[in-house]
């Protein structure tokens, strides 16, 4: 069997020819990232507005930090359901940080904030994506299969997502707290709508063969600029 049927990822990925305990090794010495999920409280469309241009400020203030930054949007653009942030931060300490002092935080607009240890994978920005034009979405949710589930199913996955590369504007797995371990995953792409979206996830291998639990999403996303 070759190296790349053996480990599941491609040439050119900085993963390739890394198992086991090596792997691991990789997420837990590689710099903490965070995918920042904050929905808000009902009603809070006025307050989000007024608040708009200083959550921008403040997440610009964090320089090459800020790995992706948007909004959370209904199916039909109409309405912002909350705001995602994707950051590289040093630790657990400073992601719940960035959370409390960010504006719309302060003010207590979110309903929920969810933080998750995420890695992401080619060390891709939204700042340097060409966008197309098109809509953009986020897909999440936490995995539920073995361990041998997912590298018998690894190859068909990561020949599968670079079918997509150039649809991706980031992606990656979300970790365990010490980010040895590959639990859920995170990614933002681009494409012509919702429909090309839910195709996009349920031809997906590991998803298509029972790999997510129920309570993954697909949501629609604008980018924060």
């Amino acid at each position: 069997m070759s190296e790349t049927n053996a480990t599941g990822y491609l040439p050119g990925d900085p993963r390739h020819g890394l198992r086991g305990e090596e792997l691991r090794n990789y997420y837990r010495t590689k710099p903490a990232q965070w995918a920042i999920y904050c929905w808000d409280k009902p009603g809070m469309a006025d307050q989000r507005r007024a608040l708009a241009a200083e959550q921008t400020r403040y997440v610009t203030n964090f320089g090459e930090r800020v790995i992706g930054y948007g909004h959370l949007v209904s199916d039909d653009g109409r309405d912002t359901l909350g705001t995602t942030f994707f950051m590289q931060l040093d630790d657990r300490a400073a992601a719940d940080a960035f959370v409390a002092a960010e504006p719309m935080s302060k003010s207590g607009l979110y309903g929920r904030v969810d933080v998750h240890r995420w890695s992401n994978s080619f060390q891709k920005r939204a700042a340097d994506y060409r966008r197309k034009g098109m809509q953009q979405f986020l897909c999440t949710g936490p995995k539920t299969g073995t361990p041998e589930f997912f590298r018998a199913h690894l190859h068909a996955h990561e020949s599968y997502f670079a079918s997509y590369a150039d649809s991706f504007i980031f992606r990656g797995p979300i970790r365990s707290a010490d980010g040895a371990d590959n639990i859920g995953t995170a990614l933002l792409l681009e494409l012509p709508d919702r429909a090309a979206a839910d195709k996009f996830w349920n031809n997906e291998p590991f998803a298509a063969n029972g790999g997510y639990a129920r309570d993954y999403r697909i949501v629609r996303w604008v980018f924060g600029d």
